[in-house]
């Protein structure tokens, strides 16, 4: 018995020396890790929802609506996820979420070519949505020591991206050989199995529940800066992952070109060149993501297929400076009690440029076609990183 207990010991130190609370909590990291990824590619198949849409007869402008209402209830659940965590805990939160997403999608194999039912459907997937991030960040987080915070924390973050060059290649290959109702039901079981894989790991002790939504407490007036830059940088990845099938499949382009690419850059960067970037000023980060996924958009314009995996690329480098370098840089020095409304402030703001950018780009696309979108959100990304890089208040 005493073997076993140096034994554990020793794994404990060796854990926290990779930067994690000890070995049990590395594991619960893994596995926090393989949830993420498989609830990321359940969510990711909204690239082909459009798609979908489309073969069902509705308009650009109703398809505009059917992709942004996810937006509803994803930014609902995320304000509220807060709330929600410290009432029910992270585990099972993120555990809640996960279900809801895998009815959500499943769900639209029986509804998507109605619009009332097909709309039902996307609110419980925006549900899911909102509910995931904040816990699930909250419960990583937790899992680590201070070694390599800011490293280890980008390095999960690529899970979610990394569902980008599995889901839509699978999801189109699915859909042209299977057709729509296959690809909704092979859509909703990833998360049903991530589900499955968290049965097990120990639950967080739940924080102070805050009075309302926990958000004023956990706001910063420096924070608005930072934030506005997460919902122009979510709007452009919201563009990709709303409007980039459509624009590629009327090209004759592969999925693939963009994705792969993308995902690569994505874990490259948050998993190889973060260990160096990571000791710069977030604010340096974020605009040069800002700029960068502006670039991409342009490039993926030009509708060749050679510039449309630069595209890719470029956009994997700059939303791997986004989300997880805010979630990072807003939490740093949170008390418990702010840590979740931290969490779902930088969550909403990422949301609500997925989510209910797509509606207005509707219009956009209807009036200057897919150009005059992507040339609008390069130019708005410009000018949020001039605005981050010239501002005092996020100097610091």
């Amino acid at each position: 018995m005493p073997e076993t207990t140096e034994r554990d010991g020793g794994a404990d130190d060796r854990a926290r020396l990779a930067g994690y609370i000890d070995a049990r909590g590395r594991r619960e990291f893994a596995v926090a890790a393989a949830a993420s990824l498989l609830f990321s590619i359940t969510t990711t198949h909204s690239t082909l929802v459009a798609v979908a849409f489309e073969h069902a007869g509705f308009s650009l402008r109703l398809i505009g609506v059917l992709i942004s209402v996810v937006g509803v209830t994803a930014l609902a659940f995320t304000l509220g996820s807060g709330y929600v965590t410290a009432r029910i805990g992270a585990v099972a939160a993120f555990r809640l979420a996960m279900a809801l997403a895998a009815i959500g999608v499943a769900s639209m194999a029986w509804t998507r070519d109605l619009f009332w039912p097909a709309l039902i459907s996307r609110l419980i997937w925006g549900a899911g949505v909102g509910l995931f991030l904040g816990p699930i960040n909250l419960y990583v987080q937790s899992r680590l020591n201070r070694t390599r915070f800011v490293y280890l924390v980008t390095a999960f973050s690529s899970t979610i991206p990394l569902a980008l060059a599995i889901a839509p290649p699978i999801g189109e290959w699915v859909l042209n050989t299977f057709g729509e109702t296959a690809l909704f039901i092979e859509g909703g079981l990833p998360a049903a199995l991530g589900l499955l894989i968290t049965i097990g790991v120990r639950p967080l002790a739940r924080p102070p529940r805050p009075s309302g939504l926990g958000l004023a407490a956990a706001w910063r007036r420096w924070h608005l800066l930072p934030v506005a830059g997460i919902v122009i940088g979510g709007a452009q990845f919201g563009y990709v992952a709303s409007y980039l099938a459509p624009e590629l499949r009327g090209e004759h382009i592969p999925l693939g070109w963009f994705f792969i690419p993308m995902t690569i850059a994505m874990v490259a960067c948050r998993v190889g060149a973060m260990r160096r970037l990571s000791a710069l000023h977030p604010r340096y980060l974020m605009a040069s993501g800002l700029i960068t996924g502006g670039l991409s958009l342009l490039a993926a314009a030009s509708a060749g297929h050679w510039m449309v995996a630069l595209a890719g690329a470029l956009l994997g480098y700059g939303n791997s400076m986004m989300f997880p370098i805010m979630s990072a840089w807003l939490g740093r020095g949170a008390t418990p009690t702010e840590g979740p409304g931290v969490q779902a402030i930088v969550s909403a703001a990422f949301y609500l440029g997925i989510y209910w950018a797509p509606m207005p780009l509707a219009w956009v696309i209807d009036a200057w076609g897919y150009f005059g979108a992507e040339f609008l959100l390069a130019v708005m990304g410009v000018a949020s990183a001039a605005a981050l890089l010239g501002a005092r208040s996020v100097r610091r």
